[in-house]
């Protein structure tokens, strides 16, 4: 009977743990396919370029395109919210102020709601994350609405919100697509 070393053994349930929760969705994304996924998208040709600006799309799996998406899309709320945040302090109307102070909160939201997603890529509940991302459209559209009471958006928070918006659709069609694997 032979025996195997305490190295052996480690490194043999290494690779079988590896190998047991290597996803199927593991083969790298090519540009074909993003540009086919960027196809179901209001704007295919803007989908693209949004997913080939972030450097990780060159080596990534169809969970890491969703996670490149996700980060893309909370970059966004990330940066309006901190705007909202600004505009907020600096203006001296109270009734802008509570407008944009209604939208920060918003935006907190929505940026939890693609926390959230995000934790739900990692942990496997692939079918939760295009759920996370509804909720966070629609804390940008409340915040919308919250505009629109607004005579004038001299930050331009409905444009920025737009984009947002658009990110949004891209994780979507890409978890749709994970979700399909």
């Amino acid at each position: 009977m032979a025996f195997f070393s305490t190295s052996a053994v480690m490194i043999l349930t290494f690779v079988v743990f590896v190998l047991a929760t290597t996803p199927s969705t593991a083969h790298k994304v090519t540009d074909t396919e993003i540009k086919h996924l960027c196809s179901k998208s209001s704007h295919p040709a803007r989908c693209y370029e949004l997913l080939k600006s972030d450097h990780r799309t060159v080596n990534v799996d169809a969970k890491g395109l969703v996670e490149v998406s996700v980060d893309l899309a909370a970059k966004k709320a990330n940066k309006i919210h901190s705007q909202l945040n600004s505009f907020s302090k600096a203006t001296h109307d109270s009734r802008l102020r509570n407008l944009y102070n209604s939208c920060s909160k918003n935006y907190n939201d929505a940026i939890r709601n693609l926390e959230v997603a995000k934790s739900n890529l990692h942990s496997g509940a692939f079918k939760n994350i295009h759920a996370q991302v509804k909720d966070a459209s629609e804390e940008i559209k409340n915040c919308e609405k919250v505009l629109g009471e607004a005579s004038s958006d001299h930050a331009h928070i409905k444009k920025k919100s737009q984009d947002l918006e658009f990110r949004l659709n891209v994780v979507k069609i890409t978890s749709d697509n994970l979700k399909k694997n």
